[in-house]
C-alpha cells in the first residue's frame, strides 16, 4: 500500500485551496452568503436609521413652520409676505425630499430581508405571512431582491 502524502492544512488533495468563496448559480453570477446578505441589512438598517433621523429633523421644522403659517393665518395677514419669511421656496422640497431618503432606504432593507429569509429557506407564502402582505406583493419583493443579491 503506498503512503499517502501529508496534505497542508486548507488544501485538498490537488494542493489548490480547499475554500468555496459563496454559491454560484448559473443564470445570476455570484449570490452572497446569509452572512454577506445580513452585513448588506446590517449596512442598510444604519442608513435607515440615519434617515429617520433626518426625516425626524425635518417634520419638526415642518411643524413648526406649519404653526407660524397657522399663526398668521388666523390673525388674517397676508399670505404672500409670510412665504418668504418661512422660506416656502425650500420649505416643501426639504420635506419631500427626506420622506424619498427614508422611504428608499425602508424599502432597500425591507428587501434584503426578504433576500436573507429567502436564503434561509422560507417559501413566498412564509414571507408574505411574516409581513402581513400578499403572496402577490411577496412574490414581487422575492424578485427585486435578487438585484441586491447578485
Amino acid at each position: 500500500m503506498a503512503e499517502q502524502a501529508e496534505v497542508p492544512h486548507g488544501l485538498h488533495s490537488a494542493g489548490v485551496p480547499n475554500e468555496r468563496h459563496g454559491p454560484v448559480t448559473v443564470d445570476q453570477g455570484p449570490v452572497p452568503a446569509v452572512s454577506t446578505l445580513k452585513e448588506l441589512a446590517a449596512d442598510g438598517l444604519e442608513e435607515l436609521i440615519g434617515m429617520t433621523s433626518i426625516l425626524r429633523s425635518e417634520l419638526k421644522v415642518h411643524e413648526a413652520t406649519c404653526r407660524t403659517l397657522l399663526d398668521e393665518v388666523r390673525v388674517d395677514h397676508q399670505i404672500t409676505g409670510v412665504l418668504p419669511e418661512i422660506h416656502a421656496d425650500t420649505w416643501r422640497s426639504a420635506i419631500t425630499d427626506a420622506i424619498r431618503g427614508f422611504e428608499a432606504a425602508r424599502h432597500r432593507v425591507r428587501l434584503l430581508l426578504v433576500a436573507i429569509e429567502v436564503e434561509e429557506g422560507r417559501s413566498i407564502g412564509e414571507v408574505a405571512k411574516s409581513w402581513g402582505v400578499s403572496r402577490q406583493l411577496a412574490s414581487r419583493w422575492v424578485q427585486e431582491s435578487v438585484g441586491l443579491r447578485g
